[in-house]
C-alpha cells in the first residue's frame, strides 16, 4: 500500500487497545505495539498514536508483512506545533 493510498481518516470503529508511542521514534515504539498485537484476538483494533514522521512509512509496512490490516493514518497538529499520528490496525491472526 503506498502512502497516498493509505486512508487518513479515522474509521467508524472503538478501538480495543491504544499504545502511546508519542515522543518515541517508530524504531523505539515497536517492539510496545508488537507486544500489543500478541496480545489482541482477531477482528480487535489497534490505535497507535505516535509524533514519529516515519509512522506514514512503517505502519504501512508492518501491516504489508503481516496479517494485520491497515485501516488508516490520520494525521493532526499536536500541541507545540508537533505534527500527531493515529494508526489504525485491526488484528488478524497470522
Amino acid at each position: 500500500m503506498t502512502e497516498s493510498a493509505v486512508p487518513d481518516e479515522a474509521p467508524d470503529v472503538e478501538p480495543d487497545m491504544t499504545v502511546d508511542n508519542r515522543g518515541r521514534g517508530c524504531a523505539s515504539g515497536i517492539a510496545r505495539v508488537q507486544r500489543a498485537l500478541a496480545d489482541l484476538p482477531d477482528g480487535a483494533v489497534l490505535v497507535v498514536q505516535s509524533t514519529d514522521r516515519r509512522a506514514k512509512r512503517e505502519y504501512p509496512k508492518l501491516a504489508e508483512q503481516t496479517a494485520h490490516e491497515l485501516l488508516a493514518i490520520e494525521r493532526e497538529r499536536g500541541r507545540f506545533l508537533r505534527t500527531e499520528y493515529a494508526t489504525y490496525l485491526e488484528i488478524h491472526g497470522e
